[in-house]
């Protein structure tokens, strides 16, 4: 390139042309790497549009399932809050039963040991009436006994008497 100027031309001059030269070359590869990039970063957009509008798709589908699912999410809640309270009113309630049946059991308790002691208390009685008539049955087994032996004497008087009015007669 420096063949194409004169020999009369300064130095600097001859510099700064080259300089200029190379700066051309520069800047043409700058422009061409500018246009490959530009088509690149044209060919990137064109595929990251159609991925982003496919996650866009994407997420207002996520969206519509997430809006479901929180309205199914509400309903399950909704339905649980009243399975809650009736689960609460039956533990009241079978609660309830179960102090109902305590206090019932202790007053059967209470009832029958009432009725053990007079049961007891009758056996007492019972008892004592009964040595009472063993010792009249005793008392009366003697009297018979006695009765019986005068019956037996009594008796044999009377065969004698009647023989003896056999006798006389």
């Amino acid at each position: 390139m420096a063949s194409r100027k004169s020999p009369s031309a300064p130095e600097w001059q001859v510099i700064l042309e080259k300089i200029e030269s190379q700066n051309r070359l520069t800047i043409e590869a700058v422009e061409v790497n500018r246009v490959v990039l530009e088509g690149r970063m044209d060919a990137m957009e064109g595929r990251l549009g159609g991925r982003i509008g496919n996650l866009e798709t994407a997420v207002t589908v996520l969206t519509g399932r997430v809006d479901g699912l929180e309205i199914r999410f509400d309903s399950l809640e909704a339905r649980l809050a009243i399975r809650e309270e009736v689960l609460d009113r039956r533990l009241s309630l079978i609660e309830a039963a179960i102090e109902r049946i305590d206090r019932e059991s202790r007053a059967r308790d209470q009832a029958l040991e009432l009725s053990l002691r007079e049961l007891r208390v009758s056996v007492q009685e019972i008892s004592a009436q009964v040595h009472e008539l063993r010792t009249e049955v005793q008392q009366n087994s003697a009297a018979i006994r006695d009765l019986t032996a005068r019956m037996d004497a009594l008796s044999r008087l009377e065969e004698r008497v009647a023989a003896l009015e056999k006798r006389t007669a």
